[in-house]
């Protein structure tokens, strides 16, 4: 126990300068100037009421990468007007605490707190493309590993039918 605390001592110590080293130099790591960004919707309800006010709409890509940080400031900022596109097979961020996708995705399925638009139909890949990419992520992909159902809600359906055409070949 006394490692510990002189341990947790030392770190804090440690934590003090360093961000009395950023200020000084006044230089900041992205989470710091996420974490201000924060601060100062929450300090000063003018700014947030005036970055409210000046988003028409508020579009977020690859939304399976947000984390927590990111997430709070666009709800201080969001005034139900929040687009969100993401895709669960592409999430790589769940170690910075990206995980907010899975969670909406259930909220919005059940129509609470948002709607959920699945954008499942490939217009640019070939047929046998989708058939063997749909095959290999509905052995790989379920609930424990990957966090989704592939095959449930997250299967891609072939959308081009003029590569059935125009574009036929016989090679796979």
């Amino acid at each position: 126990k006394d490692y510990v605390v002189v341990f947790l001592d030392l770190l804090k110590d440690f934590m003090k300068r360093v961000a009395d080293y950023k200020l000084e130099k006044d230089a900041y790591e992205f989470q710091d100037i996420t974490l201000m960004a924060i601060q100062l919707v929450q300090d000063f309800p003018s700014v947030r009421q005036e970055l409210s006010s000046s988003f028409k709409e508020i579009m977020i890509d690859e939304y399976q990468d947000t984390n927590d940080l990111q997430e709070t400031f666009i709800s201080k900022i969001s005034n139900h007007n929040v687009y969100m596109v993401g895709d669960i097979k592409q999430s790589i961020y769940r170690f910075r605490n990206a995980n907010l996708f899975k969670e909406k995705y259930r909220k919005y399925s059940n129509l609470i707190d948002g709607v959920k638009i699945d954008l499942n139909k490939n217009f640019r890949s070939r047929k046998e493309v989708l058939e063997n990419i749909n095959l290999l992520f509905d052995y790989l992909m379920d609930e424990e590993i990957g966090g989704a159902e592939y095959r449930e809600s997250h299967e891609m359906i072939f959308g081009n039918n003029t590569y059935l055409e125009e574009g036929f070949t016989k090679q796979n």
